[in-house]
Formats: C-alpha cells, structure tokens, sequence
C-alpha cells in the first residue's frame, strides 16, 4: 500500500469515527485560500461527541474540506430548517473518481484540465441531511475537524 492510500485511509478512518447522524450544521462557507491558491470548505457543526448519562452532550467544531476540487449541493433549506440542520449520514471515500461518476450530477462531456488538483488525488465526502434537507457532494484532499469550544 502507497503513503498515498495509507493517508487517505487514516483521514477516512478519522472522518468515520465521527457522530454524523443527528449533529447539526450550522452553516458553510466557502474560503478561498491565496496560498497556496485554492479553496477550502468550512461547516460549523454541534458535533454530537457523547452521550454521558443518556444524554446527547454537543460541541461545536468545525469541519474543514482542505484544498476542495468540487462540491454540489442539493439543499432544500426549508427542509434543513425544519429538522433543525440534523445530519443524516456521512461518508468518506477513498476513491473519488468512482464517486464522481457514480454520483455527480452535470455534464458528463466537459472536464477541466487535471494537472492543478487530480481528482484521483481527492477524497470524497458524502453528507446527507435528514429528509428532506438534502445532500452534500464533496471532493478534497483533506479533511480536519477543529474544536471551537463546548456549550
């Protein structure tokens, strides 16, 4: 096994440990980066991280999508509303191109060049909110969950 697929796999792996089903998303944002010249992604979550006592204990993070290709939306934000942001289900690929083509919705005739950032090289991330908020499509090259406190 490559260091390549090796990274991919512990980021999966990472990704996956993770309470997504009923965390919330706050919101996302989209930041583009001057050095080096690219975009991230950035979701504001209550990150479900316990349960002590039979309580659901949340604490606010924020998950960030380094050096993003792409990402598609299909959000119904009523719907997110109405079932106050509550994440369905994520899941980390480690094969990105077979998650484009399975799942990417567009024109399938047109592609830009590859030599900038290879989707081979990216990691996909699928996130669905609960019905019927919709889902998120997105294809990076990292992830990381950062702590931005506890309420």
């Amino acid at each position: 096994m490559s260091a390549d697929e090796i990274r991919k796999n512990e980021i999966c792996a990472n990704f996956s440990k993770l309470y997504w089903h009923d965390s919330k998303l706050i919101d996302l944002q989209i930041l583009l980066r001057s050095e080096p010249r690219g975009y991230d992604v950035r979701f504001r979550l209550d990150l479900i991280v316990g349960f002590p006592g039979g309580k659901v204990e949340y604490s606010r993070h924020s998950a960030i999508f380094r050096d993003c290709r792409i990402i598609q939306t299909d959000l119904d934000l009523l719907g997110v509303m109405f079932c106050g942001g509550d994440i369905g289900s994520a899941v980390c690929y480690t094969d990105a191109v077979e998650l484009e083509e399975r799942e990417r919705a567009g024109a399938k005739d047109f592609d830009l060049p590859d030599f900038h950032l290879p989707l081979k090289d990216c990691l996909g991330f699928f996130i669905e909110m609960i019905p019927p908020g919709g889902k998120i499509l997105i294809f990076a090259k990292d992830f990381e969950l950062v702590n931005d406190g506890t309420f």
